[in-house]
C-alpha cells in the first residue's frame, strides 16, 4: 500500500501556522499601539501651534484695545508710570481674571521697561527677547513661546505703538502656557509634563533656586511643570538617551515618549513628556488573543481529523493511479523522441517551452550556442530569453512587467516588435524574429527566425533618424519618443537633465562663418562626450544648445559631473576661435511629472545662469 506519510507534517503545519497567525495578530496589533502611542507628540505639538496662533490673535485684539484708551496713551507719552499704572490697571486685572493674561509692559522706544503692571518694582531695565527684538527690528507685531527671566514657558506678543504715524513704544501681553498644556492634556487623554535643562538654571536669582528645591529633579533636568504624579520611572527615561518605552506604574500600563521643547529663537530647553495611559488598549488585544487562540485551537483539531481521513483516502487513489502514469511514462517518452527528430529538420532554432522552463531545443540551438545537448545548456542557462541582448530597439526581459512571461508576452505583441538579439557562441549578435504557437495548456513551440541581414540595413536607417545629422549627438526626435523609457531604465536613480548652451555662439558664426560654427559645434560634442558614460544621453536640443541626461542619485552628483564637463570646456582651446565658454541649466525629474514641466524648469535654470554672468551652473 502506497502511504504518503503527511499527517505528521500536517499536524507540524497546523500549529505552525497556529502559532505564526496568534503571532502575526499581536504584532500587528502592537504595531497599531505603537503607531497611535506615537503620535501623541505629533498631535500636541499640532494643538500647541494652533493654540499659540489663536491665543495670540485674541492678544493681539487686547492690544490694540488697550493702544485705544487715551488716557494710557497720554501718561505714556508722558512718562508717568505712577498714572500709566492707575490707568491700566484695572484692565490688566480683568484680563488676568478673565483670559489668564500674566504679563503686561510698556516699553520705551529704546528699549527701556517704563511698567511692568504685573511687577511694578521692576523698570528701567533694557529687553532683549527675540519676540521684542524681532518686533522692533521689523516694526510689526511678532510673537513666539519664550523662556522668561524667571524661567517660565510664556507666549509673548510684542507690538509696536504708533501715534499719528510716528511710534512712541512698545506694549507687550505675555500668558503662561499652562492652561494651553492643560486643554491639551485633556483633549488627548494624556499627561504631560514640562522638563527644563538644569543648564538653563545656571546663575539664577536665589527666589527661583528655592522654587525648583520643590519641583522633581532628575540628573539633568528639572520637572517644572505636570498635569500629573510624576512616574519614578521618569529620571532613567530622561537622563538616558531613549525616546520612548513602557512602564508599569500605579497600576496602570503607560507609554511615555518626549519631544524637544524650545522657544522661538531655536534654543533647546529641554522636552515635553507624554505619559500615555494605555491599560485598556492592553486589555482589549490579550482578551482579543485569548478568544481567537480558542477558535483557532478549535479549526485546527477539525483540520487534523479531518486531514487524516483525506490522506488515507488519496492513498489508496495514487495507488491506484501509479500502474497508470508508468505505462503514460512510457509512451510519453517514445512521442518525445519522434518530436526531437522534427525538431531538428528545422535549419531555424525551434525550443519548447512552458514560458519559465525550457523543455525541448533543436540541434540548431545547441549548434548556436555551442552546446552538445539540452543538460548541457540548462548548467549554464535557465531559459534562452537569458541570452536576450538588452537593447531597447529589440524586445528583452527588462521590458517585461514583474513576474510577467516573456512567452506569454510575446504572444501579445505585433510581428514587427517581435524582434529579439542574441549573442552565438563566437559572440556575434544576431537578429531573430520569434513565432510562438501553443503546444498544450501549459507550453508553446517558440520559433527563432535569423533576420540578421535584414535588420542591419534598417538599423543604418534608423540610425539617421534618432541621430543629428551634424554633431552625430541625438536629436530631439529621440529624446520625446524614449524619454519615459529612459526614466524608467535609471531607476531607481533620478533623472538628471542638464541643458546646457555656448556663451556668444553667435559671435563665432558672425566673425568666422557658419562652417567654423558647425566645427566648434562638434569639437564641443566631443568634449561632452568624452565627459559622459556610455549610458548617459547627449542630446543636440536645437542650435548651439544641447540637453544631457544622466542617471543620479541626488542634485549633488549632477552638479558636480557638470561642473567638470563645464570646466573642460573653459579650458579647451577650439581650432581658430580659440577659448570658449557654456552656460548650464539642471534640474532631477519629480514623480508624476510632465516632460513640459521638466524642459521649462531647467530651460529656466539656463536662463538664469546667462542672466547672471554665464560660464556658470544654476539649479531648479
Amino acid at each position: 500500500m502506497f502511504r504518503l506519510n503527511l499527517y505528521i507534517p500536517l499536524l507540524l503545519v497546523t500549529l505552525l501556522m497556529l502559532m505564526l497567525i496568534v503571532f502575526m495578530i499581536v504584532f500587528t496589533q502592537e504595531q497599531s499601539l505603537y503607531q497611535n502611542k506615537e503620535n501623541r507628540s505629533q498631535q500636541f505639538v499640532e494643538i500647541l501651534n494652533k493654540q499659540v496662533v489663536e491665543e495670540a490673535a485674541v492678544l493681539t485684539e487686547y492690544l490694540e484695545f488697550i493702544e485705544g484708551i487715551d488716557s494710557v496713551t497720554q501718561d505714556f507719552s508722558k512718562g508717568n508710570k505712577k498714572d500709566l499704572h492707575n490707568s491700566i490697571s484695572p484692565t490688566y486685572k480683568r484680563l488676568n481674571k478673565n483670559v489668564g493674561l500674566t504679563h503686561l509692559y510698556f516699553i520705551r522706544r529704546d528699549g527701556t521697561v517704563l511698567l511692568r503692571v504685573h511687577d511694578y518694582q521692576r523698570d528701567n531695565d533694557t529687553i532683549d527677547r527675540t519676540t521684542f527684538t524681532r518686533a522692533r527690528e521689523h516694526q510689526r507685531i511678532n510673537y513666539g513661546l519664550e523662556f522668561g527671566p524667571k524661567k517660565n514657558y510664556t507666549l509673548r506678543v510684542v507690538k509696536p505703538w504708533f501715534v499719528d504715524g510716528e511710534l512712541i513704544g512698545y506694549i507687550e501681553l505675555g500668558k503662561e502656557i499652562d492652561k494651553i498644556i492643560n486643554e491639551a492634556s485633556k483633549l488627548l487623554k494624556t499627561h504631560i509634563y514640562l522638563a527644563i535643562s538644569k543648564d538653563i538654571y545656571n546663575n539664577v536669582p536665589q527666589f527661583i533656586k528655592e522654587r525648583l528645591s520643590h519641583k522633581v529633579a532628575t540628573k539633568n533636568f528639572y520637572i517644572v511643570y505636570s498635569t500629573h504624579k510624576v512616574p519614578v520611572d521618569i529620571h532613567n527615561f530622561l537622563d538616558k538617551n531613549i525616546s520612548d518605552k513602557d512602564i508599569y506604574f500605579e497600576n496602570h500600563y503607560y507609554f511615555i515618549s518626549k519631544h524637544i521643547l524650545s522657544d522661538v529663537s531655536g534654543r533647546d530647553l529641554g522636552y515635553f513628556v507624554f505619559l500615555n495611559d494605555v491599560s485598556s488598549e492592553y486589555n482589549i488585544m490579550y482578551s482579543s488573543i485569548k478568544i481567537l487562540s480558542a477558535i483557532l485551537g478549535f479549526v485546527s483539531i477539525f483540520l487534523l481529523v479531518g486531514g487524516y481521513f483525506v490522506i488515507r483516502k488519496k492513498e489508496q487513489d495514487i495507488h491506484t493511479l501509479t500502474s497508470t502514469l508508468h505505462k503514460q511514462k512510457e509512451d510519453l517518452g517514445l512521442f518525445n523522441s519522434k518530436l526531437q527528430k522534427i525538431f531538428d529538420l528545422q535549419k531555424n532554432i525551434v525550443i519548447l517551452s512552458s514560458g519559465d522552463k525550457l523543455i525541448m531545443a533543436n540541434q540548431a540551438m545547441y549548434d548556436f550556442f555551442g552546446y552538445k545537448n539540452l543538460d548541457a545548456f540548462l548548467r549554464d542557462y535557465h531559459c534562452i530569453c537569458d541570452n536576450f541582448i538588452q537593447d531597447d530597439n529589440f524586445f528583452h526581459l527588462k521590458k517585461l512587467d514583474s513576474d510577467a512571461s516573456w512567452v506569454k508576452t510575446l504572444i501579445t505583441l505585433p510581428e514587427e516588435k517581435r524582434i529579439v538579439a542574441i549573442l552565438d557562441y563566437h559572440n556575434i549578435p544576431h537578429i531573430f524574429s520569434v513565432s510562438v504557437s501553443e503546444y498544450d495548456r501549459e507550453s508553446y513551440v517558440v520559433t527563432f527566425s535569423d533576420i540578421s541581414n535584414t535588420m542591419l540595413e534598417y538599423g543604418r536607417l534608423k540610425r539617421k533618424v534618432i541621430h543629428d545629422t551634424l554633431t552625430s549627438a541625438f536629436n530631439r526626435e529621440f529624446f520625446q519618443n524614449n524619454i519615459y523609457l529612459i526614466i524608467r531604465n535609471i531607476s531607481p536613480k533620478k533623472l538628471g537633465v542638464v541643458l546646457c548652451d555656448i556663451d556668444d555662439f553667435k559671435v563665432v558664426n558672425d566673425t568666422y562663418g557658419h562652417n567654423r560654427g558647425d566645427l566648434v559645434l562638434k569639437e564641443f560634442t566631443n568634449i561632452i562626450q568624452g565627459s559622459i558614460r556610455s549610458d548617459d544621453y547627449l542630446i543636440r536640443w536645437g542650435g548651439e544648445e544641447f540637453i544631457i541626461l544622466i542617471g543620479v542619485d541626488d542634485i549633488d552628483v549632477l552638479k558636480k559631473i557638470s561642473e567638470s564637463i563645464r570646466k573642460l570646456i573653459e579650458i579647451y582651446d577650439f581650432d581658430e576661435v580659440g577659448k570658449m565658454t557654456a552656460s548650464f541649466g539642471l534640474t532631477l525629474s519629480r514623480d508624476d511629472e510632465d516632460i513640459v514641466e521638466m524642459i521649462e524648469r531647467v530651460d529656466k535654470a539656463l536662463y538664469l545662469a546667462k542672466e547672471q554672468g554665464k560660464n556658470q551652473i544654476q539649479v531648479k
